[in-house]
């Protein structure tokens, strides 16, 4: 029995080891495949504190490249979110004598905005009511957002002007429109208000080119640089340039400016200048028809013909009206006093005394004296 045992025994040593050798094998690749993945965790877990380090402190690193690259495609992102998706929005100034004059507004109303597109135009228009307040607004999507018995259209333009301030961005746009008309109801301003609104809630001037930051149906720099009629589209990184509205109502400007003077954009003028007012203005217009360029003379009626361009399109003397101006200010409408007007102007509004190379004024200066 134990010869037997021995004999069946002399295979035990090689059996055991065999058995041995394939455990440790598998142990040891168990080990280092866990050798392996702690390793590589804690190499990421180190590039990734490198990272998080190098991007608080401002190190310039490969690491860090990538991260700003990745910063930069979520800035360029955020841009075309609000190039393709932001609607413009519109700011409406509404005048309504009285409960008799309902009717006759609310038409008004409906012209214009039956010309706002969805494509690009919020249809919720922010409205400031003066005077009296309408029962109803015909587009049933907006509504009075705010109503003054009295007042001008400074209020809704210091609307305008504060959402910019909250929104200065240069692909941010908003739209100007008042009730024209709506206290004076007569053919000229009929014309005017079609001919302005038009352009004011145009595709083209909705796709605003680089080049403007100002877009109306018609740009005039006499007797100062305005758009008669005071409807336009705009940019709100330039918006935020410009002084509060409520500046001359406040007393916060300068006595020469509060005096009432449509030749020189001032007093109750200024709200119509007030757009065009800052030297950094690109102004592109869409006419270009010759026969209207400022006050209420010869406004084309109908379909408005739309070939945007900057302006000013044409020549200084094509803007000088005879009869208007000329007789109290004919400075104003004089080549050789408009560059020293319009520093007077920046320098009562805004300080500003030096023209660069880049302001509108030259290069409409030097069209107007060359020979083609």
């Amino acid at each position: 029995m134990t010869k037997e045992l021995i004999t069946s025994c002399r295979s035990c040593p090689e059996i055991v080891v065999t058995r041995t050798f394939r455990i440790d094998r598998i142990v040891l690749v168990a080990l280092l495949f866990i050798a392996t993945y702690l390793v590589d965790y804690k190499l990421k877990i180190y590039h990734l504190t490198i990272q998080r380090q190098q991007q608080h402190i401002g190190i310039s690193s490969s690491l860090h490249t990538n991260s700003s690259l990745i910063m930069n495609n979520h800035q360029q992102t955020n841009d075309n979110i609000i190039n393709s998706s932001s609607k413009i929005h519109i700011f409406y100034n509404l005048f309504t004598k009285s409960a008799q004059d309902e009717g006759r507004v609310q038409s008004i109303i409906q012209e214009q905005f039956n010309l706002i597109n969805p494509k690009y135009h919020n249809a919720n228009v922010s409205i400031t009511s003066i005077g009296y307040k309408l029962s109803s607004i015909p587009n049933n999507v907006s509504t009075i957002t705010q109503h003054y018995n009295e007042g001008g259209e400074d209020l809704t333009l210091h609307t305008l002007w504060k959402y910019c301030k909250a929104n200065n961005h240069r692909n941010v746009k908003v739209v100007y429109l008042h009730s024209k008309g709506s206290y004076h109801p007569n053919e000229s301003n009929h014309r005017l208000r079609n001919f302005v609104t038009q352009g004011a809630l145009s595709k083209e001037c909705a796709n605003l080119p680089d080049t403007c930051n100002v877009c109306s149906s018609r740009m005039s720099p006499l007797p100062h640089p305005h758009t008669s009629g005071n409807m336009w589209l705009a940019r709100c990184d330039y918006i935020s340039k410009l002084i509060d509205p409520l500046a001359a109502k406040e007393g916060k400007l300068p006595p020469k400016i509060h005096e009432d003077n449509p030749c020189k954009g001032r007093g109750r003028y200024l709200g119509e200048h007030w757009v065009h007012s800052h030297p950094s203005v690109k102004p592109c217009d869409l006419y270009p028809g010759k026969e209207f360029t400022w006050a209420h003379l010869r406004v084309p009626q109908g379909i408005l013909q739309k070939e945007l361009m900057k302006s000013p399109r044409f020549k200084f003397n094509e803007y000088v009206l005879p009869g208007m101006c000329m007789d109290k200010y004919p400075e104003t409408l004089s080549s050789e006093d408009f560059v020293k007007l319009r520093k007077q102007n920046y320098e009562l509004l805004y300080n500003i005394t030096d023209l660069d190379e880049s302001w509108w004024g030259w290069e409409f200066l030097q069209r107007s004296i060359s020979n083609r």
